[in-house]
């Protein structure tokens, strides 16, 4: 139980900095975490996403499961047009659709164990490759968390 509480108060740390270096609100942060018994992604956060399903890695509508594969970051300010799963927005607060995104591995020991997704609904707001980077030191700390 010890260790399960020191991996949640890491994620929450994790997510306090992903909020300060990109800019964004609490609710524009998802973690998944890798679940080698099922071959699946399911959501670590937000809440509201946890218990909403999982998603095979070997999807190919899933942003989360291509960056997981190919262990390279994403960037898009026009998401629109990137085949995506829109399903889970059903289990967000906000209804409108992602219109920006950065998706980055979470790596142990090089292998995928993870993914961070950060995004946006606002349609002036764009990402831009420093928070990228900052992204990527992010996911480089939550790496030693999971797996």
């Amino acid at each position: 139980m010890e260790e399960k509480a020191k991996r949640e108060k890491e994620i929450e740390r994790v997510i306090g900095l992903i909020m300060e270096r990109c800019h964004i609100p609490e609710e524009d942060v998802a973690i998944l975490a890798y679940v080698p018994e099922e071959d699946m992604l399911e959501f670590l956060y937000p809440p509201a996403l946890v218990d909403s399903g999982t998603i095979p890695v070997n999807s190919p509508d899933s942003l989360a499961a291509r960056v997981f594969r190919s262990g390279k970051s994403f960037l898009s300010n026009n998401f629109q047009d990137v085949r995506h799963l829109s399903f889970f927005t059903r289990f967000t607060k906000d209804k409108r659709p992602i219109l920006k995104i950065m998706a980055v591995p979470i790596l142990k020991d090089g292998k995928p164990v993870g993914v961070i997704e950060v995004s946006s609904r606002e349609v002036h707001r764009n990402f831009t490759r420093e928070e990228l980077l900052s992204l990527e030191q992010v996911a480089e700390i939550l790496g030693k968390v999971l797996g």
